[in-house]
């Protein structure tokens, strides 16, 4: 008998237990906090949570959530008040890319209207940035492109560099908040990016196969190293969720990268996130490789590179952030990987703390930062090994770490 299509049968249970949530918690559990950091609003998350009875809900009132910031946002722009319109323009982004993200299927009017919508807002917030931010495309195969966008830190001479790469469930919009950024208070820049698989690349059809993240990452920091305000010897790389494990992969590719950060640890198999956790998560990637087919895709999926392998190959100090009720990468899955880590290696696993870590993302983010530029300034002892266990009642402050 074949295997029922992405476990539709147990849609239902998904559909009740968000309409007994007051939020996303049973998409992601721990998520507000993450959302707030990241320029969502509390007014915005309660607009769209309230109005939300299940799955087929979430777009819609993320969407109508939109809309409503993006006139606010022309009113303020039309009376010359740039400084709120700025503002207003990054919020309706964040809701327009919400709206379209958990319609996984390609060329849907819905998807395409939001995801054309979130760039209109962006590129308005990026004209309104005094030159601070800018997009790029550079290429990485003929045809296709990644898809970035840079945000300077203060002054023109060379500075410490962090691409970031968001995970299967977040955008380049997403993960670098322009208006509170951990790293460019720092006097690091920071670069966002759409890799295959994600966001603007999903939207122009460059699909994620087994080794072209890779590739698309390095094609991004020639970008970077061949500007003047970025110092090619301090390239950093931060990943979330999976792309904590592309990070991994990037930083074994491409040996101009000095440091590698993971948080929301996804660096075991894809079994538990693809055959145990809830099916959004195998849909989703379904469509960011480019498979309607599910047996397909499970064939495909054999391609992709087993991570403590690869860990093998990463050859520059790594620091992995986690919790240990995370629901897709339990704590062996962690001690696998980082027994095969060629370099440094720095654990902070926190007691009870579930995968997206929002509960302690006021803590962990300006932490990250600070470990990132310690590193590409200062480097770190090649075979050193740092483990911290957060209890439940403490905080990182708390124990020793980098």
């Amino acid at each position: 008998m074949p295997k029922p299509q992405l476990r539709a049968e147990q849609g239902w249970i998904f559909d009740n237990f968000l309409m007994l949530s007051e939020n996303e918690d049973v998409l992601h559990p721990g998520i507000m906090g993450t959302r707030v950091g990241r320029g969502f609003t509390m007014q915005d998350l309660n607009a769209v949570y309230t109005k939300v009875t299940g799955r087929r809900s979430f777009p819609k009132a993320w969407k109508k959530r939109a809309v409503v910031l993006e006139g606010m946002a022309k009113e303020a722009e039309a009376k010359g008040r740039l400084v709120t319109a700025r503002r207003l323009y990054h919020r309706a982004a964040l809701c327009f890319g919400r709206a379209q993200h958990l319609v996984p299927v390609h060329r849907n009017p819905h998807k395409d209207e939001c995801y054309e919508a979130l760039y209109r807002n962006y590129d308005k917030l990026i004209e309104l940035s005094n030159g601070t931010m800018e997009k790029v495309r550079p290429e990485f195969a003929p045809g296709h492109n990644a898809h970035a966008v840079f945000h300077a830190a203060p002054g023109d001479d060379p500075k410490p560099t962090v691409l970031i790469l968001p995970g299967m469930d977040a955008l380049k919009e997403d993960v670098a908040n322009p208006f509170d950024n951990d790293y460019t208070q720092r006097g690091m820049n920071v670069c966002a990016m759409d890799g295959p698989g994600q966001g603007e690349c999903n939207f122009n059809e460059s699909w994620l196969t087994a080794d072209n993240y890779q590739q698309a990452a390095s094609a991004v920091i020639d970008w970077l190293v061949a500007r003047d305000d970025v110092d090619a010897d301090r390239i950093g790389v931060m990943g979330m969720s999976m792309g904590s494990r592309w990070g991994v992969q990037v930083g074994a590719h491409d040996k101009r990268v000095k440091a590698v950060i993971g948080q929301m640890a996804n660096v075991g198999t894809f079994d538990i996130i693809f055959e145990q956790a809830q099916p959004n998560f195998k849909r989703i990637f379904m469509y960011m490789t480019g498979y309607t087919d599910e047996d397909e895709f499970d064939a495909h999926m054999q391609t992709h590179d087993h991570l403590p392998d690869v860990a093998k190959n990463l050859t520059v100090p790594h620091l992995l952030v986690a919790g240990d009720m995370d629901e897709l990468c339990t704590p062996n899955d962690i001690a696998t990987f980082r027994a095969n880590l060629a370099d440094f290696s720095e654990l902070w696993l926190y007691e009870g703390i579930f995968h997206p870590m929002g509960e302690v993302a006021a803590e962990i983010y300006p932490a990250m930062a600070d470990w990132m530029l310690t590193t590409l300034n200062e480097g770190r002892t090649a075979d050193g090994r740092t483990d911290v266990y957060i209890e439940e009642g403490t905080t990182l402050a708390d124990y020793d770490h980098g």
